[in-house]
This record gives C-alpha cells, sequence and structure tokens, in this order.
C-alpha cells in the first residue's frame, strides 16, 4: 500500500494545497514558455518531486522539512545504479546455473565460511535451537550475499534509493518499482533518526547513517536488509542494545533467521526434492515448470502426475510445491536442465531472492561449509554466549 493511504485527511489535504502550489508554479512557467499551447502537459522534475517527498514526510512524522532538506541536500543521482538496474542490452542473458553454482562455490568463499563456522558455531547452534532454521541456511545466505560481510556494496543508499523514487529507467514496471522504492526510502529515513527524542536531530550522524554505502539496489549489512525489512525483522543478537548489521555477525545471524521464520519457515522439514533420472525429460514436469517460485501445486499432485512418489513423513499430499528448473549451459554450448521439487523451505528462501539460482546455492553453499567445517567447528575454542532472550526488536532483503 502506498504511503499516502496511511495518512489522516487533514495532512492530506494539506499535501495537496502544497501540490497546487507545485503545479501552479509549473503552469506559469510553462504558460511564459508557449501561450498557444493548449495541451501542456503538467509533471514535476525528479528534484521537485523529491523535495515534495521531503515536506510530505516532514509533515506526516512532525519533522523539520529544512532539516531533510540539509541532510538530502548534496545528494546526486546515481546513473551507474540505474544502469545495473535496467541492463542496455536488448538480448537476454541466458541463464546458467553450471556457471552461477560454481561462482558461489568458489574456495575463497568457502574459506571464508570456514572460518564464520568456526567462530560462531555454538551461537549458531542455539539460534538453530530457538528459531528452527538450520545453520547452514544462516551460514548460506551471508556467504552468498556478502561473504560475511566482505563485500557489502559501496554505493550511498540515500542517493540510490532517491535515484529510483524518483528517476526509475523507463520499464514496464516503472510505476510499482518507484513506489516501492519510494517506501524504502521513507523507512531508511526514519531507520536513521533518533528512537527517542527527534526533536533535536544530529544532522551529521542523520547524514552518516543516510549515505552509508550498500549495494546499488540500497541493500545494506552483512545480510543485504531493505530499509524496510530492516524496520520489520532486525534484531538486536548480541544484546547490546543496538541493531548494527554492518558490524554485529550476530545480529546478522538471528535477523536473517527472524526473516525466514517471519516468512513461514518449516522447522525440521525439507527443502526440495529429488525427480528421478527418467522423469527429468518429462513433457509433464517440462510443463509445470513455470518460473513462478510461488508454489501452485502439492505433492499429491505431483504424486498423480507421477512427477514423485514419496516424500518425508513430516509432510503429505497437502503440503505446497512446485517445480524448480536450473538450466545450464555445458562448455560446447549444448543446453540443458535439471528439475528438482521445491517445498515451502524453498519457497521461504525465495522472499530472501525471488530466484531459484539463488535460493539453490543458499542451500547448497550452506551444506557444504557445514560438512567441511564441522570437525573444526566442534574443537575450536568455545566463543562466550550472550542472552538472545531479551531485548527482541523488529527488523533486504
Amino acid at each position: 500500500m502506498h504511503f499516502l493511504n496511511r495518512y489522516p485527511m487533514t495532512v492530506i489535504f494539506k499535501l495537496l494545497l502544497i501540490f497546487s502550489l507545485y503545479l501552479s508554479t509549473l503552469s506559469h512557467a510553462q504558460n511564459q514558455d508557449s501561450q498557444s499551447s493548449s495541451s501542456a502537459t503538467i509533471s514535476l522534475s525528479k528534484e521537485q518531486a523529491l523535495d515534495f517527498f521531503l515536506i510530505e514526510m516532514a509533515m506526516r512524522e512532525n519533522l523539520s522539512v529544512d532539516t531533510l532538506r540539509d541532510a538530502f541536500r548534496d545528494m546526486k543521482w546515481q546513473t551507474t545504479a540505474r544502469q545495473y538496474m535496467v541492463p542496455s542490452s536488448s538480448t537476454p542473458t541466458r541463464k546458467n546455473w553450471s556457471a552461477y553454482r560454481a561462482n558461489v562455490m568458489n574456495q575463497i568463499r568457502l574459506d571464508a565460511g570456514k572460518k564464520f563456522l568456526q567462530e560462531h558455531h555454538l551461537y549458531l547452534d542455539q539460534l538453530e535451537k530457538e528459531t528452527g532454521v538450520p545453520s547452514s541456511i544462516v551460514v548460506g545466505i551471508l556467504g552468498v550475499e556478502t561473504v560475511y560481510g566482505r563485500n557489502m556494496g559501496s554505493f550511498p543508499v540515500r542517493d540510490v534509493l532517491a535515484t529510483f523514487a524518483f528517476d526509475y529507467p523507463k520499464s514496464p514496471n516503472q510505476v510499482s518499482r518507484s513506489a516501492m522504492f519510494k517506501e524504502q526510502l521513507y523507512d531508511h529515513v526514519l531507520n536513521c533518526l533518533p528512537k527517542t527524542d527527534q526533536s533535536s536531530i544530529d544532522l551529521s550522524k542523520l547524514k552518516s547513517c543516510l549515505v552509508q554505502e550498500g549495494s546499488f539496489a540500497g541493500a545494506m549489512g552483512m545480510p543485504q536488509f531493505m530499509p524496510t525489512s530492516i524496520r520489520k525483522y532486525a534484531k538486536d543478537g548480541d544484546g547490546d542494545g543496538i541493531m548494527d548489521l554492518r558490524k554485529s555477525p550476530k545480529d546478522a545471524m538471528q535477523s536473517i533467521a527472524n526473516f525466514l521464520k517471519g516468512h513461514g519457515w518449516k522447522t525440521g522439514e525439507a527443502i526440495y526434492l529429488p525427480i528421478s533420472a527418467d522423469m527429468q525429460t518429462s513433457a509433464v514436469v517440462k510443463e509445470l515448470a513455470d518460473g513462478d517460485p510461488n508454489p501452485k501445486y502439492n505433492l499429491g499432485d505431483l504424486k498423480n502426475k507421477k512427477v514423485i512418489t514419496k516424500w518425508p513423513t513430516s509432510m503429505n499430499d497437502a503440503s505446497p510445491a512446485l517445480i524448480v528448473d536450473l538450466p545450464s549451459i555445458s562448455k560446447n554450448g549444448e543446453d540443458s536442465i535439471e528439475y528438482l521439487v521445491g517445498l515451502t523451505n524453498f519457497e521461504v528462501i525465495t522472499q530472501y531472492n525471488r530466484s531459484f539460482f539463488y535460493a539453490m546455492s543458499v542451500t547448497e553453499f550452506g551444506q557444504a561449509v557445514i560438512n567441511n567445517g564441522f570437525a573444526s567447528a566442534k574443537t575450536s575454542k568455545p566463543e562466550k554466549l550472550q542472552s538472545t532472550s531479551s531485548g527482541r526488536h523488529d527488523h533486504k532483503r
């Protein structure tokens, strides 16, 4: 829901008055330039749209608009980020699971995962008992996202969010994506404001938070959470009273587990089921593989279509399911596709990133780290555990 829908009518009335002033100014300017035109199109520039957004937010949150304007005064439109968001090439890239998987399962990432597991295995064990989210998935996400904090991005978050909110590249989903980034920018500002007294805001601290570095899309910290996810799912895992997803591995780990649990993680259930070799080329399987990560079927449906014949005892005919397709390209250019049955937990991982490749790589990489680092972890020096039962907080994705 767009943030305007949350406003009381008195605030909306004030906003309409402000907006009418903008339109009056623009209309006057256009009439000066082209008095003979009877069908002039009136629109806000991206700079004016941003300023209107700041006025809007100041009114709703009872903030000083001058403070917000000062916090955005040196904002720069991010042309490079725009190019990343909508690639210029009109030719779609052929998907290649083999190449994607090889990039994820590189030795540097695996070694970093082993080291991380050695340092945090006790906390991960405790977290898995409390949330039901496997250590392998938490470790997998942190490794795939940022190599445990090594690569958290280099774009100023304030600037990329504002760019996509008010200057999103032309595309079929431009309107909806622009609206989504306005929500993210709004929440990013809220996240950077003082949690208690907002009557005297330290401008330097506010700007420092706003322009922290992140991905080209505005994701932040070790788990690469978007601002809205930070507000909803971030946790204080180390018990220091601060949710710091950039520097606190425990905060990052518990926030990831909370995100997955909040999206419906099923404790003890499998993530996917294999499909037998003789069904890999089945026309039925190909037809069911529509690329949508939202389960449309259940295990009973797939059994009736002879896609699978059995499943774990913790599941039943009504358990949701989907067909996952993983296309690959061999070294000599030949195409092949591996098919799997994705279960509820697979779909939950795609809530983090709506990609079959991502969900599968997180699953396989995390398990590889656990298998590789298990013996070393059990013999490493235990770390001092902090309680995770106090100070529960709200939260990219």
